[in-house]
């Protein structure tokens, strides 16, 4: 089966997440309003459309003041670990205004994670445009965005295609807006499946061999996590269960003592029971809270250790951001500093 990976970055709250759901015809991407940033982890997720699998990574805007520095700089480390092996296109999205952030995203793409050549295997996204089936207003659109913006205007010179697209539901009429999304998703599709060249430059490996040690100590931390929550989950229902079944015995010989017809030996015994199950449900339940003590002391030392591990990748992709990218480390730096005084 042909395959086509798809790495989506822009600034936040520019739409990154909606594309994802048009791309696939879905709604697994949380899609914000008012340019409110949903994403707070990178998203990876396959979809099958006429029979082509496709690999989409939504990634965080790197100006999202509501992540810290090292929740920044580990999920920037986690998306490019997610498309390791390499991709067929990187999806820029913008609405036309080619922000302060938006050039750092870019910077961070061809300085730090892949090289230069990778505006060859990128496609900018126009969003928001409401003329977007019409090529004239779309081609005017490109020739004011360059002559506005140097930046954009640089890579749209060297990109492989320039996309408008209107994926945000502005419209009164939801049938119209319906219509507008679905147009938008035929022509992503189109052209996504024409990308068949795939890129793995040596940079990713680069900056993957730095994380992957890291990166795995994560993953099996996270595994061992999701074990221990379904053992605590199967413990605490396994001992409920059987807490109600000495329970409901208990019952059944106070009951019995409450009968008439029982002899004084029979009672005498019934009370003897009671004592017994009594026992058993205490020393059950010294077990169970022993048992899950331990288990919860154990679960929190998995994630104490997911915690390092992240925090080691976080200093190893601010390694690489400092010494090959500057000014984009000067950038996320300032702008977290700037969230930490406000």
């Amino acid at each position: 089966m042909e395959e086509r990976t798809v790495l989506v970055i822009g600034k936040t709250g520019n739409g990154k997440s909606t594309i994802c759901n048009v791309i696939s015809g879905s709604n697994d991407f949380q899609e914000g309003e008012f340019g409110v940033s949903q994403t707070k982890d990178h998203l990876k997720k396959e979809y099958i459309v006429d029979g082509v699998k496709y690999i989409i990574v939504d990634t965080i805007g790197i100006g999202d003041t509501k992540l810290s520095l090292q929740q920044v700089l580990y999920k920037i480390a986690d998306a490019c670990y997610s498309v390791k092996e390499g991709l067929n296109q990187v999806i820029f999205v913008t609405t036309g205004k080619f922000s302060e952030e938006e050039q750092m995203s870019y910077d961070l793409l061809i300085n730090v994670i892949f090289s230069l050549e990778i505006v060859k295997y990128t496609t900018i996204v126009r969003t928001r445009f409401g003329k977007f089936r019409d090529p004239h207003a779309c081609q005017n659109d490109i020739n004011l965005i360059s002559s506005e913006n140097q930046g954009l205007a640089q890579i749209i010179k060297g990109c492989n295609k320039v996309l408008h697209i209107n994926n945000i539901n502005q419209d009164d009429d939801v049938d119209i807006s319906i219509k507008s999304r679905n147009d938008s998703r035929i022509r992503l599709l189109t052209h996504l499946y024409g990308c068949k060249s795939f890129y793995k430059p040596k940079e990713l490996d680069q900056l993957n061999a730095r994380i992957a040690g890291h990166m795995t100590d994560v993953q099996k931390a996270k595994a061992k996590l999701v074990e221990l929550n379904k053992v605590l989950s199967e413990t605490s229902k396994t001992n409920q269960e059987l807490y109600k079944n000495i329970l409901n015995d208990k019952k059944q010989y106070e009951k019995s003592l409450l009968d008439l017809s029982k002899s004084n030996q029979e009672k005498e015994e019934n009370i003897s029971k009671i004592a017994e199950l009594t026992r058993a449900m205490e020393e059950k339940e010294r077990t169970n809270q022993a048992l899950l003590s331990k288990l919860e002391s154990e679960k929190k030392a998995y994630i104490s250790s997911i915690e390092d591990a992240k925090l080691k990748v976080s200093q190893a992709t601010q390694g690489v951001l400092k010494e090959k990218s500057p000014g984009v480390w000067e950038y996320l730096s300032g702008v977290k500093k700037k969230c930490s005084i406000q």
